[in-house]
């Protein structure tokens, strides 16, 4: 039983609160706890026995069987065997200890808080136990007689020590005093009925072997006892496992072999283990309880804790961009057994044993239950040093309300519920009448206390069977003075669609080029394409007009399925027009209505008078030949190859006696069209399309009739020039008008 007593005649200077200070009895150890707030800048023990105060330096410490060290909650620990120095043993049966902690304060001051430790063992003494401590091997033997009797001084001198290394020679493997073996840093000492033998790890007569794969560190000690008159030769060696934890997926693993050969004398007959955790020693419904493991494979005993089990430290960090975690226990391993040699040895080993950092990918659960249209899901369980900065949703980055749910062990989770109406939650409707709720999540998280931060995304997504099925997408089409009237009905449940111009998508970029009016209202929606725009093809080329045809569809992004598309066809009567198309032909309909005197259109011709207009009226001539033809003149202007040709009105000259007297005023139509020299494939100027061809109305010329003039001058001329963008299907280009009347 641990008692943890001021000593009575010493006074605390301050009260102390509650729980500060914890003392328990745990195997052959006591064990004293401080709370991490109550220590200062620097604190030390001192024990106290009949001789006085003795300072606990750390050599002290390791020679005398003290470890001092903080466990993974940062408080700090103070064991002490019961075999060590300045301990009452009274018959191996009670052990007392008078310790001091010296408290600084942030004043300088020093505080001591003395304390009186008292426990009983456990379990009865086995006539050989070791203990694999943290800075310490130790052995203890039952000696021959009753020890505390008192020897004659002249025996106790005579106590020596004899150390075997593999590869020693005979005269190698000398005696050696007390004091030559004190030096090299083995203490031998004796306690009640025992005799202690007890060194530092990597000690300077040690030696490491490997034992199933497993690296031991052995110091393989004899002992020169003299004892009525003769010396006995005990055999102290000590072996002590010397590997780290390692990690198996989430699980901290610890091989230990099953039989320590330096310790083995003969047939091994197993007595049993246990394991615990700090002072609490774990029975075999803890141990399932906790999902610990203990297993024996091919001479490896194994334990395995798995990654934030009860008893373990869990500590955070970031590696490499991605959270990680590293696990942490105080471990107590005691395994018994029987040899030839020995009725009973009990081997004890205290370790703390932490892995390094593992990538952890956070646990989301989605607790959603979908009839309730309300999203539900928790992340963790995480350990104390990691915090939840914020939650954002959407690709709008809305932030999300949250809660923390503590649990009993210091750990804890995060916990969020967003309704299906947030503004974060994407909605789409999907096959079989079922829309489907789409939650993006990006959790910012802090570990303490260095700040470091990272982040965990998850979609969290719910299918909700509607009670109706959606409106189907419907296309209408009409005809406006200005081109073509698309709408678009899509009823009143919301539906995500794209629509599509031919083969080229709807979007505003296209819709500020080609100079579409778009509207959306609650139930519709609808965009009206100009005749000369982007998108629009034409069936029809005459002096009766254009038909205009426009291809529409309208494709549902959910399920990328058409559902509906239309051709619309529309008539636009056009006064004058010039086409240049991409095949290399150019199409031309030019009104004379406004030549005085009237021009005759069935006599007009290109610049090859055998090129006459395909289609004529009483005031329009068409005009469709190809640009290698017709006496059509090319030339290269930069990177643009130009064809140009013209419409001419031929003159009727009066009778041979006054020849430069004509009947006719001259008319003159100059053309030009441009296409890029390098490929004439490929086009874009000021109106980039996709139609099969795009025109372009000759801009109104205004043409008036000037006198005649008299003999022995030119021949009077008006000249008015356009210029006109045209933009094709695979060409680009510019047709210039220039007109001469």
């Amino acid at each position: 039983m641990g008692i943890l007593l001021p000593c009575a005649t010493l006074s605390i200077p301050t009260p102390v609160p509650v729980g500060t200070f914890r003392s328990e009895c745990h195997e052959r150890h006591f064990w004293l706890f401080v709370k991490s707030g109550f220590l200062g800048p620097m604190i030390r023990f001192d024990v106290q026995d009949h001789q006085g105060v003795h300072f606990l330096s750390g050599q002290k410490a390791t020679e005398c069987g003290y470890t001092v060290l903080f466990n993974h909650h940062g408080d700090l620990v103070f064991r002490a065997s019961f075999l060590a120095c300045h301990v009452n043993n009274q018959w191996d049966s009670e052990f007392r200890l008078k310790v001091w902690l010296v408290n600084r304060q942030v004043n300088g001051r020093d505080l001591g808080y003395p304390f009186l430790l008292h426990c009983a063992p456990q379990w009865p003494w086995g006539i050989r136990e070791l203990v694999c401590e943290e800075s310490y091997m130790e052995v203890s033997i039952k000696g021959p007689a009753a020890l505390d009797s008192g020897q004659k001084k002249e025996e106790v001198g005579k106590r020596g020590m004899m150390f075997h290394r593999p590869g020693h020679t005979q005269g190698e493997v000398r005696p050696r005093t007390m004091a030559e073996a004190s030096a090299l840093g083995y203490y031998l000492s004796e306690s009640g009925s025992r005799i202690i033998l007890r060194c530092p790890y990597s000690s300077p007569l040690s030696y490491t072997i490997k034992e199933k794969g497993v690296e031991l560190e052995v110091v393989n000690a004899t002992i020169l006892y003299p004892h009525q008159g003769k010396v006995l030769a005990i055999d102290a060696t000590v072996a002590c496992s010397m590997n780290e934890a390692t990690v198996d997926g989430a699980h901290l693993l610890w091989p230990v072999p099953h039989v320590l050969s330096p310790l083995v004398h003969g047939r091994f007959r197993d007595r049993g283990m246990r394991i615990g955790v700090e002072t609490l020693a774990l029975s075999e419904s803890v141990i399932k309880e906790r999902g610990y493991e203990i297993s024996l494979t091919d001479g490896v005993v194994e334990v395995s804790v798995p990654f934030g089990a009860e008893g373990t430290h869990v500590k955070s960090g970031v590696l490499e961009g991605q959270y990680s975690q590293s696990v942490s226990v105080d471990l107590f391993y005691l395994h018994q057994w029987e040899d030839d040699r020995w009725h009973l040895t009990q081997h004890r080993s205290f370790r703390f044993l932490k892995t390094s950092y593992v990538p952890w990918t956070p646990t989301l659960t989605d607790h959603t239950i979908s009839s309730q249209k309300v999203f539900s899901v928790s992340l963790g369980v995480f350990p104390p040093d990691v915090s939840l900065h914020n939650v954002t949703g959407g690709s709008e980055g809305d932030t999300l309300s949250w809660v923390q749910v503590p649990y009993p062990n210091g750990s804890h989770s995060y916990q969020l519920r967003a309704p299906f109406s947030h503004p974060s939650v994407l909605q789409k409707y999907i096959d079989g009448g079922y829309r489907r709720y789409t939650l993006p999540l990006t959790f910012s998280l802090t570990i303490s206390p260095h700040g470091e931060v990272f982040y965990h995304n998850a979609t969290i997504v719910s299918d909700v069977q509607e009670q109706t099925a959606p409106e189907p997408l419907m296309l209408e089409g009409k005809c406006t003075e200005r081109g073509l009237l698309v709408l678009l009905h899509y009823g009143a449940q919301e539906r995500s669609w794209e629509l599509f111009l031919g083969a080229r998508r709807l979007d505003w970029e296209l819709v500020e080029m080609g100079g579409f009016t778009v509207e959306t209202e609650e139930d519709y929606f609808s965009v009206e394409i100009p005749l000369y725009s982007p998108g629009m093809a034409y069936e029809e080329l005459s002096l009766q007009g254009i038909v205009g045809r426009l291809e529409v569809s309208v494709v549902d992004t959910d399920t990328l399925e058409v559902e509906d598309s239309l051709i619309q066809r529309c008539s636009f009567p056009v006064r004058e027009l010039l086409v240049c198309l991409p095949e290399g032909r150019m199409v031309i309909v030019t009104d004379m209505s406004g030549t005085i005197p009237p021009t005759q259109p069935k006599r007009t011709t290109l610049l090859d008078p055998n090129c006459v207009p395909q289609e004529t009226d009483s005031v329009r001539a068409l005009f469709n030949f190809s640009l290698d033809s017709c006496g059509t003149i090319v030339t290269v202007e930069g990177n643009f190859l130009v064809y140009e040709n013209q419409v001419l009105y031929p003159q009727e000259l009066l009778p041979t006696d006054d020849p430069l007297i004509h009947r006719d005023s001259p008319y003159r139509l100059t053309v030009q069209c441009r296409y890029p020299a390098i490929d004439t494939g490929i086009v874009s100027i000021e109106h980039p399309v996709n139609p099969t061809f795009a025109l372009s109305p000759l801009l109104p010329v205004k043409r008036t009739r000037r006198e005649a003039p008299h003999r022995g001058q030119g021949s009077g001329q008006y000249v008015a020039v356009v210029s006109v963008a045209i933009v094709v299907m695979g060409a680009l280009i510019a047709a210039t008008v220039k007109m001469l009347c």
